[in-house]
């Protein structure tokens, strides 16, 4: 007993030295057991990682190493590029039991960024180097957040930002006093009043410098109406922004897609015809699915302790129907989250609840790696330069623990090293 403690101690102590031994400048040597091939969607053994900079120099096997670079030994491990989830609120926490409206109203600004600069850490800390964060952020804290990572005040993950979700006058606030529904909403979102009042809401989001413009194309009592998200998508394509739309029926997603917008967010309830028409149009789908351990935690934070796990597959199969046929239609499918919930798990590691639940729903390791990497830069606009591991590429690189193609579920929350702009950031 005491010999195998004392190879366990050494393995641990050896690991912790090969990590050790990234330098703080000069090129540097990934050796992985296994690699995640992005583009190609395949995993392969024995690849190594060339990094000089911020950036990746060469990916192959048996790569010249310059001299003077540090050669780190992983072969244990599976190495894939930085992660990205589609769809956060880094601004936004709230308990099942409440209200969408209570965090604006209980929290002050300054609350909610010092709140999520410990969410974006949380992020890097699982495997997240990239985020796309779609709004319930105030009226543009989440730009504030986003500027706070990239000069180096916290850490944190790239952070691509909406601004306040585009909405009718209620927004996705519900059960609110009508005196006060106009002025709340006000808070949180920018409310739309006529085809003009779009135009003018893009143009203030591009002012702002949004990286994509968000809209509810459905609140909780009412919509934009077709023409104002008609406009809303023309304006924002002349200035080279993408729209993309909260909408979960098929009715609202038919009438987001005659307005031609560029993605759907949630889609929990779509038709055959409707995938057909998201596939003739190039519009992605961003499934914010749960998984089954997404959903005892759900039920935990409820103080539910007696857990009917056949129940909850069946409440989640309708899920599992939808993404099932969008993938066999052709969908492009982006990995997101739509993380907001307090729960006793991490924000990052419920993030990576929904990449779980793909698995869960059918989809191999690779595929599942390919919506939180090689899918999600594309909807990014970022392709060849996040989500994938090849030169010229920002090295952003996450190192899993054991074998990620194998043992995805215990292996995706398994995380050993994080590198962000060729940087160690979390190990």
């Amino acid at each position: 007993m005491r010999k195998c403690f004392s190879t366990l101690i050494c393995l641990v102590l050896f690991s912790l030295a090969m990590i050790a031994q990234i330098p703080a400048s000069g090129p540097y040597l990934i050796k992985a057991g296994k690699f995640y091939d992005a583009e190609k969607n395949v995993f392969l053994k024995d690849q190594e990682i060339l990094v000089e900079g911020n950036s990746i120099k060469a990916v192959g096997s048996k790569l010249t190493i310059p001299k003077g670079t540090t050669v780190i030994n992983l072969s244990n491990a599976t190495v894939t590029p930085g992660l990205i989830d589609l769809h956060t609120h880094l601004l936004m926490s709230q308990r099942l039991e409440d209200n969408l409206a209570a965090d604006v109203l209980l929290h002050s600004s300054e609350y909610r960024v010092l709140r999520a600069a410990g969410y974006a850490q949380s992020y890097l800390q699982s495997g997240f180097t990239a985020i796309r964060d779609l709004g319930n952020s105030g009226q543009y804290l989440d730009l504030e957040v986003a500027a706070a990572i990239r000069r180096g005040f916290i850490p944190g993950p790239r952070m691509f930002t909406s601004g306040p979700i585009l909405s009718a006058m209620d927004g996705q606030f519900y059960q609110l006093p009508l005196k006060e529904q106009e002025k709340i909403t006000h808070l949180e979102y920018r409310v739309i009043n006529g085809v003009d009042d779009a135009v003018l809401a893009v143009k203030e989001h591009v002012n702002n410098q949004v990286d994509v413009i968000k809209m509810v194309a459905f609140g909780e009592r009412m919509g934009l109406t077709l023409d104002e998200m008609k406009a809303i998508v023309k304006t924002a394509h002349e200035y080279g922004k993408k729209v993309t739309a909260h909408a979960t029926t098929d009715n609202i997603i038919t009438q987001a897609l005659a307005a031609g917008v560029d993605g759907i967010e949630h889609g929990y309830y779509i038709t055959d015809s409707t995938l057909e028409k998201m596939v003739r149009q190039g519009v992605y789908l961003v499934p914010t699915d749960v998984s089954l351990q997404g959903g005892i935690e759900r039920e935990e934070a409820m103080h539910k302790k007696d857990h009917d796990t056949v129940e909850l597959k069946k409440m989640l199969q309708p899920l599992t129907d939808r993404l099932t046929k969008a993938r066999q239609k052709g969908v492009t499918i982006g990995a997101g989250s739509d993380a907001y919930f307090d729960l006793r798990i991490s924000r990052g590691d419920d993030a990576k609840q929904t990449l779980a639940a793909y698995f869960e729903e059918g989809m191999p390791a690779a595929d599942v790696l390919k919506t939180a990497t090689w899918n999600a830069a594309l909807i990014l606009g970022r392709k060849n330069d996040i989500g994938v591991l090849r030169p010229g590429a920002k090295a952003d690189i996450v190192v899993f623990n054991g074998d990620l193609e194998t043992n995805f579920k215990k292996v995706l929350f398994d995380v050993r090293l994080v590198i962000k702009d060729g940087k160690v950031v979390h190990q």
